[in-house]
Formats: C-alpha cells, sequence, structure tokens
C-alpha cells in the first residue's frame, strides 16, 4: 500500500498533467471507466464558416503595364480584358496570368479562419480513438494514416526556423502547447488538410470527399467536388474568389490583397510588399515573428469577413500546380492572341485534380522566403503534397 508520500506525489504528478494538457481534451466518455481511454469519441472544435455566394469574377493578375491607359483607369469591362491583350506587344502574363473570367456555379462556405492547433489536435484525437492513426507517436517523430496509401499528415518532430510542432503526443492523446491553442497548425502536410477533412466530414455524417487509397476526390470513376456535401481543401479559384469578392465581382481593379479597395494600393503604399510598416495592423506578413492567434490583423479582413488571407499561414489549395497560359496562347511577339480567350465563356468551377507534381498554396505567412508571397492571387510551383514548414497551414471548405 502507497504511503501518505506516495498517494501526495501521485496526486502532484496528475495535477501536473492535466495544468500541461490544453487545447483539445484527450479523455473519451463513460463507456470506458475500467481503462485509461486514448483519444477522442468525437470532435468539438468546429470550424466557423463564411458563406460565399455563387457567381462569376475574374481570377489571375498579370502586367499590363504595356496597355493602352485608358484600359487601366477605372476598371475594364468583361470583353475589354481579352480585347486589349492584342494591344500589348510586350505583355506576358506569368505565372498568375492572363486575367480570366471564372464562374463559380453554386455557394459554398469557407473557414472564417485559418484551422487552429487546437482544432487540428481534436481531429487527431478523434482518428486516434477510430484506430486511424499510425506513425511513431510514441517517439513524437510522424503522424500517419492507417487506411489506403499511408502517408504523412503532421511532422511532430519539426523544428525550423527555430519553431517547433506545437502538437504533441503523450501516449494518450494528442495535446497543444500552452497558450498556442488559436495559433494556426503548420507543419502540416497537403495529406494532413485533406485527412482533416474527411474526419469531419465523417463525424458530422457527410460525405467523405477524399479516397485514401491514391488521395484524389474521386470514387469508382465519378468526382466528389461538387454534389456530395462534406468538408475539402479549396481549389485555387474558390480560395481566389473569397478573397477578391465584393459587391462588383467583374471589376477589372487589379487588387492584390483582399483587403484592398482597388487595384494600385497595395503597390504603392506597401511597394509591393517591401515596406513592412504598410502590413501593420493588415496582415502578420514577414514578421519574423511567427504565428500569431487566428483572427489577427482585423484591418486586413476581407469584405465577406474572412481573416488572414495575407499573412499569418500560407495555405495548401486543392489544385494541381499547372500554368494558366493555356487560357490564352502566345501570338509569335510576345504577346498573347485575344481570339484564344472568350471572356462570355470563361470557366465553370476551374480545378486541376488529374495530375501534377505539385499542391498548389495560396497567400502569405510571417516568413518570406523565395517562393512565399502576400498577395491573394500568389501562384507557386515548389510544394509536393508532402511538404511541411513552420509557416504553411490550410483552411478548408463545405460544399453542398
Amino acid at each position: 500500500m502507497f504511503d501518505l508520500k506516495s498517494k501526495f506525489f501521485v496526486l502532484l504528478l496528475v495535477s501536473l498533467l492535466s495544468l500541461t494538457i490544453t487545447g483539445c481534451t484527450i479523455f473519451g466518455d463513460d463507456d470506458d471507466d475500467d481503462a485509461a481511454v486514448i483519444g477522442n469519441a468525437t470532435i468539438t472544435r468546429i470550424p466557423e464558416m463564411v458563406t460565399v455566394p455563387a457567381g462569376t469574377f475574374k481570377m489571375g493578375w498579370d502586367n499590363l503595364a504595356a496597355l493602352p491607359k485608358s484600359a487601366t483607369d477605372a476598371g475594364m469591362t468583361t470583353n475589354s480584358v481579352a480585347a486589349n491583350y492584342a494591344d500589348a506587344a510586350s505583355y506576358s502574363p506569368g505565372v498568375t496570368g492572363p486575367v480570366r473570367l471564372v464562374t463559380i456555379t453554386k455557394d459554398y462556405k469557407i473557414g472564417k479562419y485559418e484551422i487552429t492547433n487546437a482544432q487540428f489536435c481534436d481531429m487527431l484525437n478523434y482518428a486516434l480513438r477510430k484506430g486511424y492513426l499510425t506513425g511513431n507517436l510514441a517517439g513524437n517523430e510522424t503522424v500517419k494514416n492507417v487506411e489506403g496509401n499511408q502517408q504523412e499528415l503532421l511532422n511532430l518532430d519539426a523544428d525550423y526556423e527555430g519553431r517547433k510542432c506545437e502538437i504533441s503526443y503523450t501516449g494518450y492523446g494528442f495535446v497543444v502547447g500552452a497558450g498556442l491553442d488559436n495559433r494556426p497548425v503548420v507543419y502540416v502536410t497537403w495529406y494532413g488538410a485533406a485527412f482533416y477533412c474527411n474526419m469531419l466530414s465523417e463525424m458530422q455524417g457527410l460525405t467523405k470527399l477524399y479516397n485514401l487509397t491514391d488521395w484524389s476526390c474521386t470514387f469508382d470513376g465519378t468526382a466528389r467536388f461538387y454534389g456530395s456535401p462534406g468538408y475539402r481543401i479549396p481549389t485555387e479559384a474558390e480560395w481566389e474568389y473569397a478573397a477578391r469578392y465584393d459587391d462588383d465581382n467583374l471589376r477589372y481593379d487589379r487588387r492584390m490583397v483582399a483587403w484592398e479597395p482597388k487595384g494600385y494600393d497595395y503597390a504603392v503604399k506597401s511597394g509591393y510588399g517591401t515596406i513592412a510598416s504598410y502590413f501593420d495592423g493588415k496582415a502578420n506578413y514577414s514578421s519574423g515573428i511567427g504565428t500569431q492567434d487566428v483572427g489577427c490583423c482585423a484591418a486586413g479582413v476581407s469584405p465577406l469577413g474572412i481573416y488572414n488571407l495575407a499573412g499569418n499561414a500560407s495555405e495548401w489549395a486543392q489544385d494541381f500546380y499547372s500554368s494558366y497560359t493555356y487560357f490564352a496562347k502566345p501570338d509569335g511577339t510576345g504577346g498573347y492572341k485575344s481570339a484564344d480567350y472568350d471572356p462570355a465563356k470563361g470557366e465553370l468551377n476551374p480545378i486541376n485534380d488529374e495530375s501534377g507534381v505539385y499542391r498548389q498554396r495560396r497567400g502569405g505567412s510571417w516568413l518570406v522566403y523565395g517562393n512565399n508571397s502576400p498577395i491573394s492571387i500568389y501562384h507557386t510551383n515548389t510544394n509536393w503534397a508532402y511538404t511541411n514548414y513552420c509557416d504553411l497551414g490550410f483552411r478548408i471548405v463545405q460544399i453542398q
């Protein structure tokens, strides 16, 4: 039998453990009274969502400095965007152009905030209880999925730029470091973001949209991007539409960040992202201080009320990388033929999920390097789906 001193130390140890566990519950229901319960029976931290109305917008950004001044003054009409390409002999669309008409045919919901440590941790404990996880958990190295094609979901022992993973495994479940509950989860792979969506869909009785055998959204030859209620990572078009959305989506105002009322403010006032003071209160961009709680920088909220679309953590997108230049073809002079782009038709719910090497990411982050930018139309080709880093997270969409 324990003496009084032994009982004291046991109680002290239990108290200390309870103080260090934050961000998510790791004890289950009363159905396992006889043994320690691992994980959680449900997901309780549900992300707050914002509805994005269906509609049409001009997607992309390009260098139209060579166009007639009249085309860039108050904003172009739908048809004049393509028509004026022919007048720009030196026009080159770069990785984010050419500008093209895109229609999102159905309303959808997008995360008001980036997914937090507490929310991701909550999901991991649910998946743990279900027996869906493997990997070197005890060594706090990596978390992988059991079903299908196993991939790393979260890098537990990551430590880049002096920033460690803020989630760890205790033996009974996953916990978040003290005071870090509401920071955006980072060191999460594209696979980890997709897995999170599947778990949230399952818990809410919705359709799981990711086939873990190949991580596509296709089951028995049928794609589940639309028409199957559930959660997934936003496509590039959905992400950009939510970021650009305002009361006049068809204007060509060249906005580069979600909060600017007109096109050139960002370029002039921030020196294309080089003047740090411009971002005060708008975005945790290039700050070097690490992530901040989601919802920070309220002056940078979008017209729809979406936070941190620029800065804090950059975000995974659904699409594989591919060039946008299939919307227009070279004319042999360095410009692009307007006849190869029909603004009256545009694209409906564009997505590239069939083939590719890299997955896209959007937005900017607290850490700036060669393939990172704060602008809302950011387009990169440098991240494999298994990549994880100290500034890379995600937000989700709910499809009806």
